[in-house]
């Protein structure tokens, strides 16, 4: 009966995502109104986005640009391209290839839109969004410090890579025939006092401390540029973007904010396959820092058939704020806020701005641009000023991630902060941190919040967390106090972990947990981590109810590493006999 009940489940979540999935391709249609850029190889992106703002008020919903290859004059500060207010319109840009000429502006901009769907185009800055060199010549001084000289590659900027007023080097290195970034500790970076090459105005020697990789002859080192957005999505109703490629990205590949659901199909952040102009080498990285990036939406995104390849962070993130409080208000049950965001009807949760326990909810009467009123206080207002609140209405709610495959990122695969949504048939590979990461992080990014009913089921993680810096390669956590009542109803089934040299699965501050099969492939195999690992188990259990156990948790072959435990169970562990010591087996 079990086994039924699980496979039912299973089938549940198949059709879901096939349910969720894209449509099969649509084809440009042969009399769709096109526009046609006056110049040869130029699209005005005012122009542009001024004739598809005519075609709409004349009530076409069909638009296209006409095939071919454009660099794209911006539409003033704002963006490339600017899309503003449509409804109802798509807009065909397959076939197309647009090569954005001023780093750091976006892309496409896409603001209170209404069911707009684009599909297409290829998009890239001919100047990368990070530096890149070559490593030339390798000499040890002793235990894990190295003078290292490198060469700065044609066609990239050394900007990002020296420090302009120290000359102080700032980046991280990559082996090359892996993809792996190597390189370390902290945010996977080297840094030190550079001098230039007698003779080379582009090569340099660096004296580098306490790394955790040998740097190696032909690697290549790299920095990056953050916080910049490349495409942007704020204040619309179901978006859909439709095979999108982005290439040599400087910044965060989509930002996605204040929106009731966007979707991307088949939406690609990779590596260009050719160098930049007057350079030979191709870009060893895509994105400069997240693939897509959903801050505070209403509902949230959709991924499906999505692809992230050597981005610089984590490949899909989902998430709310966590914000402050200065006190309470001049009226009753108010506070005062210096930022946030908050509309009447929305559910506030607070939390203690020491140990983030949870503290209660509240829901919002009346607001204003400084302070929000409630229908009760969960705390006492003298207590007001040691407290966080997060809007459980924005935090992107209502995701799903299907069907995508990232590969060779620094950072996380799938980072989710959020509730209602599913995580399912996708394949991580070779993330350095992470893969699968369902939980706040309250304490380093005031990100919210706790995830509420979610389904994580069919997924491969393969080569994952190499750089130990994640409590495991799959992670439900908490963070704080770590209470047992953070997450609730998270279903975990399908799940395969293949070569994972670091701790592989860790379920934390969590209630109503259902946990199905979980295959554990040549765990620990590799003899070194970058951080000492914890808890240093193939998997760990920690504060954590059980609604329901099926299935088998199965280590093929055993732990590559002696001394590494196949099961750790901490704190209370609820729901499951014998304290839970029988939930991981030996196959």
């Amino acid at each position: 009966m079990v086994r039924i009940v699980l496979s039912l489940c299973v089938l549940l979540v198949s059709a879901l995502a096939v349910a969720l999935g894209p449509q099969p391709p649509e084809v440009r249609p042969d009399d769709v109104e096109t526009f046609k850029p006056g110049q040869i190889g130029i699209l005005n992106g005012t122009q542009f986005m001024q004739w598809i703002e005519s075609q709409q008020q004349k009530g076409v919903k069909n638009v296209a640009l006409k095939e071919g290859s454009y660099h794209v004059i911006p539409c003033g500060d704002t963006a490339h391209i600017f899309l503003e207010k449509l409804d109802s319109m798509t807009i065909w840009m397959d076939s197309v290839n647009l090569t954005m000429t001023k780093v750091g502006l976006p892309a496409f901009s896409i603001y209170g839109c209404n069911q707009l769907q684009t599909y297409g185009p290829t998009v890239w800055w001919d100047t990368p969004g990070f530096s890149q060199a070559t490593i030339t010549n390798v000499e040890s001084t002793g235990g894990q410090d190295y003078n290292v000289q490198f060469h700065l590659d044609d066609g990239y900027d050394s900007s990002f890579l020296l420090n302009s007023s120290t000359g102080e080097l700032h980046g991280q290195y990559t082996n090359p025939k892996t993809g792996r970034l190597e390189a370390g500790p902290g945010w996977s970076t080297v840094s030190g006092a550079t001098k230039p090459v007698t003779g080379d105005p582009n090569s340099y020697t660096v004296q580098i401390s306490n790394s955790y990789f040998t740097p190696q002859v032909g690697y290549k080192l790299l920095a990056r540029v953050s916080f910049i957005f490349c495409n942007k999505i704020n204040d619309s109703n179901n978006t859909i973007v439709n095979d999108y490629t982005l290439l040599n990205c400087a910044g965060f590949g989509w930002i996605s904010s204040g929106n009731r659901k966007s979707t991307f199909n088949s939406v690609s952040v990779k590596p260009a396959p050719f160098p930049p102009p007057n350079g030979t080498e191709l870009p060893a990285r895509s994105s400069s820092a997240d693939g897509i990036h959903s801050s505070g939406d209403y509902i949230g995104p959709t991924f499906d058939s999505c692809y992230f390849a050597a981005l610089d962070d984590d490949c899909i993130a989902v998430h709310g704020s966590l914000s402050p409080i200065t006190g309470p208000g001049s009226a009753a049950n108010s506070f005062k806020i210096p930022k946030g965001n908050a509309a009447v009807g929305d559910t506030l949760r607070f939390y203690s701005n020491t140990t983030f326990e949870p503290l209660g909810t509240a829901i919002v009467i009346s607001t204003s641009h400084s302070s929000i009123s409630v229908d009760h206080l969960p705390v006492p207002p003298s207590e007001l000023a040691t407290t966080f609140w997060s809007n459980q209405n924005r935090v992107g709610s209502g995701f799903a991630v299907l069907n995508t495959h990232t590969t060779g990122n620094r950072g996380r695969g799938a980072i989710i902060k959020a509730s209602n949504g599913i995580i399912s048939g996708n394949l991580f590979e070779g993330v350095s941190y992470g893969a699968i990461n369902i939980g706040p992080e309250f304490s380093y990014w005031k990100e919210a919040d706790y995830a509420h009913n979610v389904t994580i089921m069919n997924n491969t993680v393969r080569d994952c967390n190499y750089l130990s810096k994640a409590a495991a390669a799959v992670v439900i956590h908490g963070d704080g106090v770590n209470p047992t009542n953070g997450n609730s109803n998270i279903t975990i089934g399908g799940l395969v972990i293949d070569g994972v040299s670091a701790s592989n699965l860790y379920i934390g501050a969590s209630e109503g947990v259902e946990l199905g099969d979980v295959t554990f492939l040549n765990a620990f195999k590799e003899n070194y981590t970058l951080w000492e690992t914890w808890p240093g188990a193939v998997a760990t259990f920690e504060n954590v109810s059980f609604s329901a156990v099926r299935g088998e948790r199965r280590v093929v072959g055993g732990a590559g590493k002696k001394e590494v435990d196949l099961l750790k169970v901490l704190g209370k562990v609820e729901g499951v006999s014998d304290g839970g010591k029988g939930l991981v087996t030996l196959a």
